[in-house]
């Protein structure tokens, strides 16, 4: 195993998100057409259904594979990388119907805030 994977690994058994993002790395094609090394995290995203929300006029959610790759370069940082996932993390492990909640009550709101929000709704309960 190389060592930038590993530490992505470390990072999210840290915050408990080893079973929610699965982590890999293998060769990808670049945007210059080459095969390069890529590391490459996926995990369970909670997304408006477009499809029944364009045919029933409901909104709905659903599941969908969220993607997040980045080639293995000069540039890349493991840690910056899965910081990006560790900020999400009370969020990816969040149940559907609260991700449902606070997508409804923030339309465009940032996994991020999920937290902040979260604790709000116990002080209003």
């Amino acid at each position: 195993m190389n060592k930038d994977l590993k530490k992505v690994i470390e990072e999210l058994e840290k915050v408990g998100l080893n079973d929610y993002v699965g982590v890999s790395c293998y060769k990808m094609e670049n945007e210059r057409g080459d095969l390069t090394s890529h590391i490459v995290a996926e995990w369970n995203e909670v997304e408006v259904d477009t499809f029944s929300w364009r045919t029933t006029g409901e909104k709905s959610y659903m599941y969908e594979t969220y993607t997040k790759a980045e080639e293995r370069d000069k540039y890349f940082c493991a840690e910056l990388f899965v910081k990006g996932i560790t900020q999400r993390a009370e969020w990816i492990k969040a149940d559907f119907e609260d991700k449902v909640a606070y997508l409804t009550e923030n339309e465009f709101g940032h996994p991020a805030l999920f937290p902040a929000w979260k604790k709000k709704q116990k002080v209003i309960a």
